[in-house]
């Protein structure tokens, strides 16, 4: 093997060692879970909702007119309805909970009472090294991108490339510099997603 031949096959050595380096360096994120329609629509803590009763046939206390009462879904997963109380509302969906209301006055106190339950705004949520943080309303073009310029933008001590986001029990760390190389990758943000954004270490 002559000097030349084995520079070169020394300097084609070094290449390929340097981006077998290079790729293990940056793994490919870890792939988003597809949304499952059935759990997309399910009741989540902080919800508001608007609750419509129709009763007739009065067994007790209360008018007969409709009644419209506008409800938050606490902490516990409850909402709470005058005379019958709390009433758990997390996990289904906002027919069943119309049904479950229904039973809870019927025949308590009315013969009959037509219930429907509409979803009057739903919510994320964005903390960490963002310039305002705090509870913002959902629409259903919500991306992360956008979720983090709701809430202010970056802080100048954020580290863009570790954001997570918190889905239920998934955790997806997404990178926002690339995002913002390349915002066809952005990431579709569900109602009830908390997003931090950590603070640099440098």
């Amino acid at each position: 093997m002559t000097k030349q031949t084995t520079r070169q096959w020394v300097h084609g050595t070094i290449l390929v060692g340097v981006a077998a380096l290079v790729g293990c360096a940056t793994p490919p994120p870890p792939p988003v879970a597809p949304v499952n329609p059935a759990v997309e629509n399910q009741l989540r803590v902080g919800d508001d909702l608007q609750v419509r009763l129709a009763p007739s046939g009065n067994r007790g206390p209360g008018a007969s007119e409709p009644e419209i009462y506008n409800v938050t879904i606490d902490e516990n997963g409850d909402i709470s309805l005058p005379l019958v109380g709390r009433i758990p509302a997390t996990g289904t969906s906002s027919g069943a909970l119309a049904e479950r209301i229904e039973a809870n006055y019927v025949p308590r106190y009315y013969v009959r009472c037509n219930v429907s339950v509409t979803v009057s705004a739903r919510f994320f949520y964005v903390g960490g090294e963002v310039r305002a943080p705090g509870r913002f309303n959902w629409t259903e073009d919500m991306t992360l991108l956008k979720a983090i310029n709701t809430a202010g933008s970056f802080t100048d001590y954020a580290n863009r490339s570790r954001v997570e986001i918190t889905r239920g029990k998934q955790k997806i760390t997404a990178d926002g510099e690339q995002l913002l190389r390349d915002p066809s990758k952005d990431i579709p943000i569900r109602p009830g997603d908390s997003i931090w954004v950590p603070r640099s270490i440098f």
